[in-house]
């Protein structure tokens, strides 16, 4: 008599492969969660960079002064020219796991013709990673940099 050989995949083989694509997974993931976080910042830095840059363009080409108004607790940058009022023509939201360092509201007044102020954002993310998006004064440029360092003094 023959015995029939059939073929497949038993229950405990089933088991083991998913638990093994567990394990990888649940290596795997703080690794791409903190990826994603570094991304997020750096697209946020380049937002605020290109925000900077924009407003600055705006108040040479239209000839009105406008004033920049970052607030940390909103985690917004605002500019806000004279037609505009008590409304802000332009904002900009961080996203979600990016914040603006610093508690207080900073303004900055942008003239028409006149030199960039020296402004300096700091923008950090949930896993304390910083990055600095500061406006050369000569040139009118954003410039994005990492930070190293704490909040209370130690940066590069």
């Amino acid at each position: 008599m023959t015995r029939l050989r059939r073929s497949g995949v038993t229950l405990l083989e089933m088991l083991i492969v998913v638990t093994i694509i567990g394990v990888i997974a649940g290596v795997s993931f703080p690794a791409v969660a903190t990826g994603l976080a570094g991304v997020r910042l750096q697209s946020a830095a380049g937002s605020v960079a290109s925000f900077l840059t924009s407003s600055m363009n705006r108040v040479d080409r239209r000839e009105e002064a406008a004033a920049i108004v970052i607030t940390p607790a909103g985690n917004v940058i605002e500019t806000y020219t004279a037609a505009s009022g008590e409304k802000p023509e332009r904002s900009l939201h961080l996203p979600s796991g990016v914040f603006f360092e610093g508690e207080e509201p900073r303004r900055y007044v942008l003239q028409p013709g006149g030199t960039a102020p020296r402004m300096m954002v700091i923008l950090r993310n949930e896993k304390g990673v910083r990055r600095s998006v500061q406006v050369d004064p000569l040139t009118g440029v954003p410039q994005i940099r990492a930070v190293v360092g704490n909040a209370a003094g130690d940066t590069k």
